[in-house]
């Protein structure tokens, strides 16, 4: 039996490893936490262009967008993630209260978490995908979700869904270490075009 280079079985372990080893790289980048924006923008960039049939070079393609990104992407982390983190954290100090009216704030203050998780993709997206100012970039992430509430809403639901996989089903661990993180993004990547696409038009 020849192996067949243009056959289907061939194409698809190429990718699936090529997927893998994306993943394995994500990891390794997030070690640092501190990359964890800068990581993740690259992984947008590349599998954002391998879902609008750009294709190229993944690994590659996301070691340049790792050096490329890697300010503004950082910044951005840094800008929106710590007050999300500080927010949730505050929410839970409010849930333990146990009253009524702390309840609702801390319900308020975990809607704005998610608000602030919702710009931080669409900016770590942005930053990837476009070339702007870094201000701009900014401005834009905060108004598509008020520009785009449903899609904006199914774009955090993705990770989360993601998460509860990982903690209901123990198998879904040993997966998202081996190409989750990287198809989790891929996902995301197919929401994000068209959000893109439908502010362009």
């Amino acid at each position: 039996m020849k192996y067949n280079p243009d056959g289907q079985l061939y194409k698809i372990t190429t990718v699936f490893s090529q997927f893998t080893l994306l993943n394995l790289l994500y990891i390794v980048s997030c070690l640092p936490i501190i990359t964890i924006g800068a990581a993740t923008a690259a992984l947008y960039e590349v599998t954002i262009r391998y879902a609008d049939e750009e294709r190229g070079e993944l690994i590659v393609g996301y070691v340049r967008a790792l050096r490329a990104n890697f300010m503004k992407a950082t910044g951005s982390f840094l800008l929106l993630g710590l007050p999300m983190v500080a927010l949730l954290y505050s929410s839970l100090f409010w849930f333990s209260s146990k009253t009524i009216l702390a309840s609702i704030f801390a319900f308020v203050l975990i809607v704005t978490a998610i608000y602030l998780f919702i710009v931080l993709v669409y900016c770590l997206a942005l930053i990837g995908r476009y070339e702007n100012s870094f201000r701009q970039t900014l401005k834009n992430a905060f108004l598509l979700p008020i520009a785009d509430p449903i899609r904006s809403l199914a774009l955090a639901l993705i990770p989360i869904a993601a998460f509860c996989f990982v903690v209901l089903f123990p198998l879904f661990k040993f997966l998202l270490l081996i190409f989750g993180f990287s198809f989790v993004i891929y996902c995301s990547s197919f929401l994000l075009l068209s959000i893109f696409r439908n502010q362009q038009a």
